[in-house]
């Protein structure tokens, strides 16, 4: 029976407590009044985790600075820009809940989706964060520097895509 249980489709409210278990001290929130504070904490939390990483390549541009290596610095200072402009994107995103309080204006599968945007961002910090450390550590290793930003490129395009899907479904609820 618990198997049949857990192999169902997650409704909004499992959701929703996937989501909050991924940032520290939320707890459990399915108070529809705390679901507009809840998403803006969720917001703040991941804004302040990508901001974070942006200072964690301060060592990076030191290394490569002292080692001579200025013509890696532009890799370093992209990847930093496009920490801090995700960082801002998920500050400053739509809520999507100003139809909570009307649920005529708003569909729970909307609401769902919404929510799985939020826990695919949360999920892809860890490997953000390995990438981010591995342009560190590859600062002074500068054969696999190139390989290193690459890579953390790479990843940061791919948030934001999913920050730019999220943004068009919560201009639509």
């Amino acid at each position: 029976m618990a198997n049949a249980e857990r192999k169902s489709a997650p409704g909004w409210a499992e959701r929703v407590e996937r989501l909050a278990r991924l940032v520290p001290g939320l707890g459990p929130y399915q108070d529809r009044e705390g679901l507009r504070e809840a998403d803006k904490r969720i917001r703040t939390y991941l804004a302040e985790s990508l901001a974070g990483l942006a200072r964690d390549l301060e060592p990076a541009q030191r290394a490569l600075s002292e080692a001579g290596q200025v013509d890696r610095l532009p890799a370093v200072d992209r990847v930093g820009r496009l920490l801090r402009t995700a960082a801002d994107r998920v500050r400053y995103a739509s809520y999507g809940f100003a139809g909570v309080f009307d649920l005529h204006k708003i569909r729970e599968r909307e609401l769902a989706t919404l929510h799985d945007f939020d826990a695919r961002l949360m999920e892809a910090l860890p490997e953000l964060g390995e990438r981010v450390r591995a342009v560190t550590a590859a600062s002074e290793r500068i054969e696999w520097f190139d390989q290193a930003a690459r890579a953390a490129d790479s990843a940061l395009r791919e948030f934001e895509r999913t920050l730019d899907e999220r943004d068009r479904l919560a201009r639509g609820l």
